[in-house]
């Protein structure tokens, strides 16, 4: 995933950088308008950072980098997600 930098950065161009180290926990739902994409909501404290994943691939990658960066090595499968 190019948006990803060394399995911990996150970076949506022109916006922002999330360190998956300091995010709380992560929501994320469907897009009903454009079936196959993520909506994505990052908490960190009090703050939120939305991103689109634009495929379930993506999205597993993003929640796996997260896990790694919590030091758990959970394997998380595509089909646990939806």
């Amino acid at each position: 995933m190019k948006d990803l930098i060394g399995e911990r950065f996150l970076v949506k161009k022109n916006a922002y950088v999330v360190d998956l180290a300091n995010v709380d926990f992560i929501t994320y739902k469907e897009n009903e308008n454009e079936i196959g994409t993520y909506w994505v909501k990052f908490h960190i404290g009090q703050k939120e950072a939305r991103y689109i994943c634009y495929d379930l691939e993506s999205l597993r990658n993003i929640i796996q980098y997260w896990t790694m960066s919590k030091n758990s090595k959970t394997r998380i499968e595509e089909n646990k997600l939806v």
